[in-house]
């Protein structure tokens, strides 16, 4: 019984990371919208630290979960350098909407 409530454990972890990415990319493409549409590059930027803030930890959260099971990862992989890897790109983007906000002034 304990395998069955993992996988559906699972399963219900996989369908809220997917809605979340989703949810996200919708987001990421209306500001890129926005930014074609005005050929804002502020807008630009924001959708950029958007996708990387939102779109891009989830893409990194699924492929090791679904890579690490095939490819073996270590603790370690799921420990601390994902998290890392996670982090650093969410900087990225934090950095990429903090310049959107400064770079018409």
């Amino acid at each position: 019984m304990p395998d069955e409530t993992a996988y559906v454990g699972y399963l219900v972890l996989l369908a809220v990371t997917l809605l979340g990415l989703v949810l996200s990319l919708a987001i990421v493409l209306q500001a890129y919208r926005g930014y074609r549409r005005n050929r804002s590059r502020p807008m630009l930027y924001l959708a950029l630290g958007l996708g990387l803030l939102t779109v891009v930890p989830f893409a990194i959260s699924l492929a090791v979960a679904s890579l690490g099971q095939h490819l073996g990862f270590g603790p370690l992989v799921y420990t601390y350098y994902a998290p890392i890897v996670s982090r650093v790109v969410e900087i990225a983007g934090l950095a990429s909407i903090l310049y959107s906000l400064y770079v018409g002034r």
